[in-house]
């Protein structure tokens, strides 16, 4: 019952979050913001989840993930209850830092509260399962936001979506304590960064830099290109990384991550070739499909690629690694998109530059090996040696 709760909240506030990932690039441009500035707005939340994501994962084990997670929701819906009023390139880029610093939070505690309801052995699942539910409703939400917008439903769209918020909020209260830990006093915390966990999030940060591209200028740039609903390569990648997931998971369990990681870089290289030079809606869900493909299978191979060398004492230390790439995988792609507005090139040569990076880190992830056994097991007691109980 109580993964039943996570999961329905879940649900019901990832479809309001995302609503403004669809249309905050139209909704600054009417109000007559310059391209560049719309970039830089969009892109203040994928930075401000850089630097929150190791600071609110200690936060979490030290308050609880209860309490993260109920004031993380509510963060959120004053976030977007702002957006349905706020104006201007300035307040906006505030209240999407804020939105994004609410689901950083909502999502770390969230993840390490299922990890309590399940088994040791279906924990794992149990996490990924949520981040299903994240996939889906970024799938659907930035789509029906645009078309909301395209009808006349403009900015107070988010303040009625705050509604569903609402109500996913309400259900976290609902969630029964036994489940929650927090970090006692007397404990140390765990190891920050590892050198061997540097392949995983050159990897990772390498793939999501056209996500921060495509979310500080794809929907402005298709909409420039006379595209009904840019969105829909939001829509095709989500779906597609949502089916096919698992299968990916299941293919680094068999063949190891870093025979995943040719076909997951290349896949990743062609979708953003391909969204680069997309004039058609065809053209832009067919690109969505390619990087929906790669991306069903980038967190598979970054998770197998840090197991590799993390213990379940320094789990969460590899996790919190782990976050920090995408988000800065992430604002690192936003930052390429702003320079490349300013150069002139914009959308096309972002994402261009976007093509050559998983491909220019392969060979480092390629050269990597796994530790042989004895050496494994001796790294391994030094990394536990770090963390108390």
């Amino acid at each position: 019952m109580p993964y039943a709760i996570l999961v329905v909240s879940a649900l019901l506030y990832g479809l309001a979050l995302n609503l403004p990932v669809g249309t905050m690039p139209l909704a600054l441009l009417a109000d007559g913001t310059a391209a560049p500035a719309v970039a830089i707005a969009m892109g203040s939340g994928m930075f401000a989840a850089l630097f929150v994501s190791l600071p609110i994962g200690a936060l979490t084990d030290r308050i609880g993930r209860l309490p993260m997670l109920r004031a993380s929701a509510g963060l959120g819906i004053l976030s977007l209850l702002g957006l349905g009023f706020a104006h201007g390139p300035v307040l906006g880029g505030i209240l999407l830092g804020i939105r994004s610093i609410a689901l950083v939070g909502y999502m770390t505690a969230e993840f390490a509260y299922a990890g309590e309801i399940a088994s040791k052995e279906r924990a794992v699942s149990g996490v990924a399962t949520l981040g299903m539910i994240g996939n889906l409703t970024f799938a659907i939400a930035p789509a029906v936001s645009v078309f909301l917008w395209q009808h006349g439903i403009g900015r107070q769209q988010y303040a009625w979506a705050s509604g569903l918020a609402i109500c996913g909020f309400a259900l976290l209260f609902a969630l029964p304590g036994k489940f929650d830990e927090r970090r006692g006093r007397g404990t140390r915390a765990p190891i920050l960064m590892h050198p061997r966990w540097y392949p995983a999030i050159g990897f990772a940060l390498a793939c999501t830099l056209q996500g921060g591209v495509n979310g500080s200028l794809a929907i402005l740039t298709f909409h420039q290109r006379g595209i009904v609903n840019g969105a829909a390569i939001f829509t095709a990648s989500a779906f597609t990384s949502f089916a096919l997931r698992y299968p990916a998971g299941r293919l680094v369990d068999r063949f190891g991550p870093r025979a995943v990681a040719v076909p997951t870089a290349l896949l990743s290289a062609l979708g953003c070739v391909f969204a680069a030079s997309a004039h058609s809606l065809l053209a832009v869900v067919f690109a969505g499909l390619l990087l929906g493909t790669s991306w069903a299978a980038v967190v598979p191979v970054a998770l197998g690629l840090l197991f590799e060398h993390s213990s379940s004492r320094t789990r969460g230390a590899a996790m919190g690694a782990y976050t920090l790439a995408f988000s800065a995988g992430a604002a690192t792609g936003a930052t390429v998109a702003t320079l490349a507005t300013l150069a002139g090139g914009g959308y096309t040569i972002a994402m261009t530059l976007c093509a050559v990076g998983p491909l220019a880190v392969l060979p480092y992830v390629m050269k990597s090996r796994k530790t042989p056994l004895l050496r494994r097991n001796r790294a391994s007691l030094r990394l536990e040696g770090t963390v108390g109980e």
